[in-house]
């Protein structure tokens, strides 16, 4: 290199330094103004989001109230659970959590797509969405709390609190009755959006859960299972684990509710009702169905209640399994209606007191008329009697349940009279238990009831024949020439006369009272239809001479502090006007279904103290419109009270498909009679000619 090219390279090389120390002195100093920025000017922002990041304030879940029976023992708790929630965070892909969180879990029907959806079902982005519920004490939950801590700071946004689920510690027992909580749905929440629901909250679905859910009673007070939420202000560290606690507000616990219902016998109760129902099964593959009500005569409290089969309300707190789902819901023997409150029954033969009731206060006959029973009512219209009885009056002719004397009575007395007494005795209308919701009205059969359900039913046959027949001709019509068109007019016109024809008599015949509409009636069956607390009730009322109390389950609401905060007391509802006479002839024939040697409940309670007399009826209800005895099924029905000389309690129960109610419902009754008065050695006692294996 010649030195005039050395000259001319050292200027070059000296402006490229200072074009390095120009970019470098900017570079400092736009660190530095940031960092001075970042400092300085937003310090205190800063340090208010660092805080908040670290600060969390978590919402503690209120005890639910104890549900108890009437000598407190507890039916409904809780138990604590460890819930997993998710929270969505900011510039962070959520799916590897989302992938990572299901497969430590391990649970297969909580696949990466199903919490996915949950998710996005969460309205409220904004709040953390449940994921799954863990019972605490169970070591699969230990383990899976375990290695969720231990991969922690792979799974930001998960969080794990521990919190109380409802919990009842006798599965089935009583399911219906006290009925289950789920999760809040979007109608609901919206609801009771203003009574700071949240959208992962549990709610009473039905039964008492959703009858004292929460409510404001007439003193102004909030009353309910639904306890009222805490909070706690927690530092959390990096990977969202608590370091320390900073403030606690602790929840207020939900109220305490006591029952009328006595825990031993629903036990014996469910017990024998399941045995009963298993051994018609092995008789009729369609039984399997069953209710039960026993009611204090005295004051219309609850005192057991039974539907069959059974509601485990355990399988709901943290939603249906497949497996769950199935049995509630495509179960033919439909197991979440609860059929002593919602499912109507024909009533049988525990139907014929009102019969006699309405005869003997009428006075057509006298307890000791009697009537030669050939085996049929020998009118036009006349039912068959189940055997051949003979002379018979009230008292045999309850004893021996003959069809042939009751629907000569009712004939007698007429339908108006037996249903204005069937109407006092709270038949064919809610009893509007308290603390019972779903209640079905059922049908007390009357001249009026039949007009107006057999007009509606008669007025659409007419429309569907009269469009069918338009159908024909207008299709008709559009394929003929004029000459064929006219033929046809006319014999449109002819066939509509005859439809008017048939239907007129139709209509005529089945809107208009007929006799055997009262012999059917008189004796339970034609269209009688009842719930089994209407019919309970009914029986509690001839029990004690005509006072018909409201059915009442909920005796009184506890709040947390021990203090009562709302009573149920015994409410009459209505004094029936049926005469005293009447009302001691029929109880004293219902004697003699039991303490007579042919009465068809004599087996059942020949065993009993004689200061513990029982009287009551057997029914067997047919169902269905079979008309060869081969084909038709009877349902097993019975009604009893006891003491008969100062009555306590009276019972109706009824087993789906048992066929005849002594050998089956009269069983459960009498396992129950003998728990109620403590019949040590009759409890479980076999019954000649009964098994119930």
């Amino acid at each position: 290199m010649g030195g005039q090219e050395k000259e001319n390279w050292k200027p070059k090389v000296n402006n490229r330094l200072k074009g390095y120390t120009v970019i470098i002195v900017f570079i400092f100093i736009l660190l530095t103004s940031r960092l001075f920025f970042l400092q300085i000017v937003n310090a205190q922002e800063f340090s208010k989001q660092s805080a908040e990041n670290r600060i969390r304030i978590n919402p503690i879940e209120a005890r639910r109230g104890y549900i108890i029976d009437t000598e407190e023992r507890v039916l409904a708790t809780s138990q604590p659970v460890f819930v997993i929630n998710i929270s969505n965070v900011p510039n962070k892909d959520m799916d590897e959590v989302i992938e990572k969180l299901a497969a430590l879990i391990g649970d297969e029907k909580l696949t990466p797509a199903v919490i996915r959806e949950k998710i996005k079902n969460n309205p409220r982005s904004y709040e953390p969405t449940e994921i799954k519920r863990l019972v605490a004490d169970d070591p699969k939950s230990i383990a899976i709390v375990t290695r969720i801590e231990e991969n922690r700071k792979d799974l930001p946004g998960i969080n794990i609190i521990e919190e109380p689920q409802r919990y009842y510690p006798y599965g089935t027992l009583a399911g219906h009755v006290l009925g289950y909580v789920g999760q809040i749905n979007r109608e609901e929440f919206e609801a009771r959006e203003e009574l700071n629901y949240g959208l992962n909250d549990k709610i009473g679905k039905s039964g008492i859960e959703r009858f004292l859910e929460y409510k404001i009673n007439d003193n102004n007070v909030p009353v309910g299972l639904r306890g009222k939420k805490g909070a706690e202000q927690v530092e959390v560290d990096a990977f969202n684990r608590k370091v320390r606690d900073l403030v606690t507000l602790p929840p207020t616990p939900g109220d305490t509710v006591q029952l009328t219902i006595d825990l031993d016998l629903q036990q014996t109760l469910e017990k024998t009702m399941d045995e009963i129902i298993a051994a018609a099964k092995k008789r009729n593959p369609k039984a399997g169905g069953g209710a039960a009500v026993v009611i204090d005569v005295k004051t219309g409290a609850i005192l057991a209640i039974a539907s069959k089969p059974g509601l485990n309300p355990n399988d709901f707190v943290d939603g249906l399994s497949n497996k769950e789902a199935d049995y509630y819901y495509n179960n033919r023997l439909r197991p979440m209606i609860n059929r002593a409150i919602q499912g109507t029954y024909p009533p049988g033969s525990i139907f014929k007191p009102i019969t006699a009731l309405a005869a003997l206060d009428a006075g057509v006959v006298k307890p000791t008329d009697t009537i030669y029973d050939y085996g049929r009512y020998r009118k036009p219209g006349g039912i068959d009697c189940w055997s051949v009885h003979g002379t018979v009056d009230l008292y045999r002719a309850m004893a021996v349940s003959c069809n042939t004397y009751f629907q000569w009575i009712g004939d007698l007395t007429g339908i108006e009279k037996i249903d204005d007494v069937a109407r006092q005795f709270g038949l064919g209308q809610k009893t509007g238990a308290i603390g019972l919701q779903g209640e079905a009205k059922g049908i007390l059969p009357s001249p009026e009831w039949k007009r107006e359900f057999f007009s509606a039913i008669w007025e659409r046959r007419l429309e569907i024949r009269k469009s069918q027949i338009e159908k024909k001709y207008n299709n008709l019509l559009l394929k003929a020439n004029s000459e064929e068109k006219d033929k046809l007019l006319k014999q449109k016109e002819k066939e509509l006369n005859q439809l008017k024809v048939w239907y007129q008599i139709n209509y005529n015949f089945d809107t208009n009272w007929q006799p055997f509409n009262t012999y059917g009636t008189a004796m339970g069956q034609d269209a009688n239809n009842y719930t089994i607390i209407q019919l309970a009730n009914y029986i509690a009322t001839l029990a004690n001479g005509g006072t018909r109390w409201r059915p009442y389950l909920v005796k009184k609401v506890i709040g947390a502090d021990g203090t009562v905060k709302e009573e149920y007391n015994p409410e009459i509802v209505e004094r029936v006007s049926v005469s005293p006479q009447a009302i001691e002839e029929v109880k004293r024939a219902m004697l003699e279904v039991t303490q007579s040697p042919e009465g068809t409940a004599y087996f059942l309670f020949q065993d009993f103290p004689a200061d513990i007399k029982v009287a009551a009826k057997t029914g067997t209800a047919q169902t269905g419109l079979a008309t060869d005895d081969k084909s038709k099924d009877f349902y097993g029905i019975f009604a009893a009270f006891a003491p008969y000389d100062d009555p306590e309690i009276a019972f109706v129960g009824l087993i789906e498909y048992a066929r005849h109610g002594g050998t089956s419902a009269g069983v459960v009754a009498r396992r129950v009679f003998a728990e109620y008065f403590n019949l040590v050695n009759i409890k479980n006692k076999p019954i000649y000619g009964v098994s119930v294996e």
